[in-house]
């Protein structure tokens, strides 16, 4: 009995003296740092579910108030950047030091969530971003806008089948708007989610973004426990979403090339990418290559346009004066053009403002990830960041930082007027990533959203109801931002132009 008990605590002071064993990483190297506990580092607020991974770094992005300084997850030491400054170098200037993300790409695990742009390591992600940056391009962006239009329109019949309801939810609301827009943009098919609420498109995006333990741990895992995720052999995508996509992409693909039907979407430009590929590039475009770069529309524009839409709309209906401004730049545009146009939208300066004010409220990702590649010397001190440490750039804490953004929980489109803006400094607003490794579908995502916003309210006043929540509060499981009741709110019909 003795004998056991002796082993046991043996055991569990080897194992405590491993999990500290780096623990005086960044105080050898003069860098300031939260007192880390054994075996969790600084991470037990997040594995306790106290706070999401987001407000953890916003936490300690408060708390210090130097240029940089260190955490630990686990017993791994992570750099934590907040000077705008050396974002630039790490995103843009020195990019070569930093062009991979931290999470963990392993073809074994998962072949289609590794070869996402998101997961993908040089030279593998810049021979994929060349090519498919091609459907992304402003021509592409503005061809695919009468489709848009259409899932608008589709979005404001089933609001006004269902405005006499006590609410909607409009984080689902724009799902589906999102899930259309993704079907017929990217696949050149009718998801049917305003239709049929199990459609088979909407079960899937409810899978792959919802708020469960198994998708946080799934997220946070790939991020900041791949030997976890080795271990247990842990697919990043619920196989049912892998399988879903390899389907959907290959039936698509395979009813191209059989009818030589074009439609100018994204499965058009994959076929191109595909017809031209060489024994050279850096990859084969082939198999679950392929269904990645076109799932990646589905992953990245989905939650995206939904996330951006329905915050806006929530900040909305709780100050009537943002809204009443928003809908008169609406009106004004439909009077000039006689319908909602590509050109009309981007003329909508305090819609921008205001979209722009919902992506500093609530970044669809709440900080930046890169993996330094090449021992880098950070400019204007002596740090040198080593080779294969991971640094972080918490995008909450800019966003909320008031020395840039006063009065920061207010939301204030006037932070985006042109003179206001013009006085903030670089990197301090930075929702879709900076430099080389910025969202590569920025541009489409602002004018689905901006498009969808527009349809609304052009036919609808959005108000707050009883379940509206106020204040919101977020979900601490998985990486996305999401309120733990929703977002809902009610429609109310009031056409601005009538026939």
């Amino acid at each position: 009995m003795f004998l056991n008990i002796l082993i046991a605590l043996t055991i569990i002071y080897l194992l405590y003296k491993f999990s500290i064993r780096n623990f005086d990483y960044w105080e050898k190297r003069d860098v300031p740092f939260p007192k880390p506990l054994p075996f969790v580092g600084n991470l037990l607020d997040l594995l306790t579910l106290r706070a999401s991974i987001g407000d953890l770094l916003a936490n300690f992005y408060s708390t210090f108030k130097t240029p940089y300084f260190g955490i630990y997850i686990f017993n791994k030491p992570y750099l934590i950047i907040r000077s705008p400054t050396i974002i630039k170098h790490i995103t843009v200037k020195d990019f070569n030091y930093f062009p991979d993300h931290t999470l963990l790409s392993d073809e074994k695990l998962d072949s289609v969530a590794s070869n996402l742009l998101l997961f993908a390591k040089n030279p593998e992600w810049k021979f994929l971003r060349t090519k498919i940056s091609q459907a992304f391009s402003t021509g592409k962006v503005k061809n695919m806008f009468p489709l848009v239009s259409e899932a608008a329109k589709e979005m404001n019949s089933y609001v006004t089948k269902n405005q006499n309801s006590n609410y909607m939810e409009a984080k689902e609301l724009c799902a589906k708007y999102a899930t259309e827009v993704v079907a017929t943009c990217a696949f050149g098919l009718n998801s049917n989610c305003f239709e049929n609420e199990d459609a088979e498109f909407r079960v899937i995006g409810r899978k792959l973004f919802s708020f469960d333990l198994m998708n946080g741990i799934r997220q946070i895992s790939y991020f900041f426990a791949h030997g976890f995720v080795k271990l247990f052999r842990v697919p990043f995508f619920d196989p049912s979403v892998a399988n879903f996509m390899r389907d959907m992409i290959h039936s698509t693909l395979e009813h191209r090339e059989k009818t030589g039907f074009k439609r100018n979407d994204v499965i058009d430009t994959i076929m191109q990418i595909r017809s031209k590929s060489t024994p050279q590039d850096a990859c084969k475009f082939e198999g679950d290559i392929i269904v990645a770069q076109a799932g990646q529309f589905y992953t990245a524009g989905f939650e995206t346009v939904g996330t951006t839409m329905s915050f806006t709309l929530y900040e909305i209906c709780l100050q009537r004066d943002i809204q009443d401004r928003i809908r008169s730049e609406i009106k004004d545009s439909l009077i000039k053009y006689g319908e909602l146009t590509y050109e009309g939208i981007q003329e909508m300066k305090y819609l921008n403002m205001a979209v722009c004010e919902t992506l500093r409220k609530y970044p669809v990702l709440p900080y930046l990830d890169r993996i330094c590649v090449a021992d880098y010397k950070v400019p204007d001190s002596d740090l040198v960041i080593e080779k294969g440490t991971p640094v972080y750039i918490p995008m909450f804490g800019l966003h909320y930082d008031p020395e840039y953004f006063p009065d920061p929980d207010k939301y204030d489109p006037e932070r985006f007027s042109d003179e206001n803006k013009s006085r903030l400094p670089s990197y301090t607003f930075i929702p879709f990533g900076e430099g080389p490794r910025a969202c590569i579908g920025e541009r489409l995502g602002l004018m689905v959203s901006k498009l969808g916003l527009c349809y609304l309210l052009s036919q609808f006043e959005v108000v707050r109801c009883t379940e509206t929540p106020v204040p919101i509060i977020f979900e601490k499981t998985g990486i996305l931002l999401a309120s733990t009741v929703g977002l809902p709110i009610k429609f109310q019909k009031s056409p601005l132009i009538t026939a």
